[in-house]
């Protein structure tokens, strides 16, 4: 099965990476529903809604703020390299990815999508159009605001109750319905819409190549290669990637 995937990837000539949380979960970071103590009190839409940071900024950014310190100092691990190595090989490699850290581009990948925004900068809740990068400074405010008009400052990521960026999912579906392959990584295919991007795939003809340790939502096929290991362990292997020591 892993010979097969390899020999897949090889002779893709317009291959797709699909990625969720898993991926990220692999370098350390914590995830939404993982998170402990104070943060189970809360509901998701308190802390993560439009409505949520306008009825309580300081709450909310002190959530936001605890991730982002809790991110810092994550890496990508050798899976994220072995995608740029793919990528340097084929010439190009599009990346769609449900997570927010940034990760994917850390590691040097440059054509991502990511379906759910950037942890990364934050804009003006009331759309005046200012938005920044996210630094220590400016979380050291709280709430942080905006500059030019006071406002309170958004993560840019999409809230619960928004929808994903148009652009960004039609881009996404348009990229799997044409690829050849689409590695699926990490991800339990459960969220949409995002998790029909998978499946327009199969039916634009690719081959999927699933790497999760976990069943998930992909059907038993021919057109589906499921290897349940962790993608650090298994990307450099199916690539050809030799991590520099």
């Amino acid at each position: 099965m892993i010979n097969k995937a390899a020999e897949l990837i090889r002779e893709s000539s317009n291959p797709v990476v699909f990625s969720g949380a898993g991926m990220s979960r692999e370098s350390g970071m914590r995830t939404f529903r993982g998170e402990e103590g104070l943060w189970k009190e809360y509901s998701p839409e308190q802390l993560s809604s439009i409505s949520g940071l306008r009825a309580d900024p300081e709450l909310v950014w002190s959530w936001y703020r605890m991730r982002l310190i809790a991110g810092k100092n994550v890496v990508p691990h050798p899976g994220y390299y072995a995608l740029t190595y793919l990528q340097e090989q084929k010439g190009h490699l599009p990346v769609i990815t449900q997570n927010v850290d940034g990760l994917h581009r850390q590691a040097g990948q440059t054509d991502v999508m990511e379906l759910h925004g950037s942890m990364r900068t934050a804009s003006c809740i009331d759309k005046c159009g200012f938005s920044v990068h996210l630094t220590s400074e400016l979380l050291r405010a709280d709430p942080p605001v905006c500059p030019d008009c006071g406002a309170i400052l958004r993560p840019d990521i999409v809230l619960f109750g928004e929808p994903l960026p148009p652009e960004t999912i039609s881009r996404s579906y348009e990229l799997a319905e044409g690829c050849d392959l689409m590695i699926v990584i990490g991800t339990s295919v459960q969220v949409w819409p995002a998790a029909g991007i998978p499946f327009a795939a199969l039916e634009g003809g690719a081959v999927i190549i699933e790497i999760n340790p976990v069943q998930t939502e992909l059907p038993h096929s021919d057109n589906v290669i499921s290897i349940r290991r962790k993608a650090g362990e298994i990307l450099p292997v199916l690539t050809g990637f030799k991590e520099k020591r």
